[in-house]
């Protein structure tokens, strides 16, 4: 997964502490200033997440774990979309 994430600049934080620094905010509903202090600091945190948001990253991940979701189930990698006929 990391290859879709972005990062032009260095950061002392580790990709994998600022995603799981996301997904706490997106899983508990916290704000971001609840960030627990083992994971990056909130400012951080959030920077990737508006940044992310910004040009698609979050989309394509998205993307990715459904299909890889998808495929460990046994279906399809993507749903039939809505136009199709549905088989009976």
């Amino acid at each position: 997964m990391a290859p879709l994430f972005v990062v032009q600049r260095t950061s002392k934080w580790p990709l994998q502490a600022i995603v799981n620094g996301i997904f706490y905010v997106l899983k508990n509903g916290c704000v971001w200033r609840d960030v627990p202090a083992d994971l990056p600091p909130w400012v951080t945190v959030y920077y990737y997440f508006t940044k992310w948001s910004a040009d698609g990253t979050w989309e394509r991940v998205s993307g990715c774990l459904s299909i890889g979701a998808r495929e460990r189930a046994k279906k399809r990698p993507s749903p039939p979309s809505l136009s199709s006929p549905v088989k009976v």
